[in-house]
């Protein structure tokens, strides 16, 4: 009876854990923002203002090593388990070229879960990453990123057995903004659509998701980030489980990072979710706490 009723509740909670890792250690492409120097010319004179724009990194590899705890670890209100948790996440990147206001990337991450006391949740996961992503301002201020990602999802304790895999197309637009002039706060918002096609079928989904965060700089090496992301998500293949599915899911949350050397930071954050889904027993809340030590190289 244990064993039937553990099966799909794993099964329903695939889909959720694969949301999460993809807002946890989302595969994010960052431009650098423009810096404002200035300089003279033999032939020119003086110019008292030159923008320009660094080359971004031919090669970037970087590891984040999370601890958390979370208090619903099936992402499901029926069956409840909380947990402390371990994330280990790894990410290489390769740029082959770069244009002004266009830089492709070929990125590669793989991702270990562990939970203290739920094994039967824990798994890994591997991905490669196809994206473009382009600034379409003079102010570098909006730019637009088309992503392929394919993710796999293993269990560890199965003799690494494949539970889950899915193609994600996502095409996302985002705008960042000074809200005060000589003040380091700034708003930030994305706009994420999304094509999930999984296996199993049943959690192929569109989703629509909207992002909005303030990104606060106390001193030059803390950030303190607030933050919201209301989300729909629509499921298009009907099963005997999930028929016309549709969620909505709303996170919130805060981040404080220090960064006290150029390539190693620290953060802590804390993050609530709650799913509101049409479909008996799938709805669910989870809050997350955990702290993160992230290290980067760039060459």
């Amino acid at each position: 009876m244990a064993l039937a009723f553990a099966a799909p509740s794993q099964l329903r909670a695939q889909s959720a854990a694969a949301e999460t890792l993809q807002q946890k250690v989302a595969l994010q492409n960052q431009t650098a923002p423009p810096t404002l120097t200035s300089g003279s010319d033999s032939d020119l004179g003086d110019i008292d203002v030159v923008q320009t724009f660094p080359i971004p990194p031919t090669f970037t590899f970087s590891t984040t090593q999370q601890f958390y705890y979370t208090d619903n670890v099936f992402y499901t209100d029926a069956h409840q388990v909380a947990s402390t948790a371990y994330l280990g996440s790894y990410t290489a990147s390769y740029v082959p070229y770069s244009l002004r206001d266009w830089t492709p990337r070929i990125t590669l991450q793989y991702n270990m879960v562990r939970y203290d006391s739920a094994a039967s949740g824990d798994f890994d996961n591997e991905n490669v990453a196809f994206s473009n992503q382009y600034v379409f301002s003079d102010d570098r201020a909006w730019t637009w990123t088309a992503t392929i990602d394919l993710s796999r999802f293993t269990a560890p304790h199965s003799n690494d057995a494949e539970f889950y895999k899915e193609v994600v197309y996502d095409n996302q637009v985002s705008h960042v903004q000074q809200l005060i002039p000589n003040t380091p706060l700034f708003f930030v918002a994305a706009y994420d659509l999304a094509y999930h096609q999984a296996h199993p079928a049943g959690f192929n989904r569109l989703d629509n998701d909207l992002s909005f965060s303030l990104a606060y700089y106390p001193v030059a090496e803390i950030s303190v980030g607030p933050f919201v992301r209301p989300a729909a998500r629509t499921y298009v293949t009907n099963t005997s489980t999930q028929h016309d599915r549709d969620d909505f899911n709303l996170s919130e949350g805060l981040d404080v990072t220090w960064q006290p050397v150029k390539y190693a930071s620290v953060s802590a954050d804390v993050s609530h979710t709650n799913d509101y889904s049409n479909n008996s027993g799938q709805s669910y809340n989870n809050t997350i706490p955990g702290v993160s030590l992230t290290g980067t190289i760039k060459f």
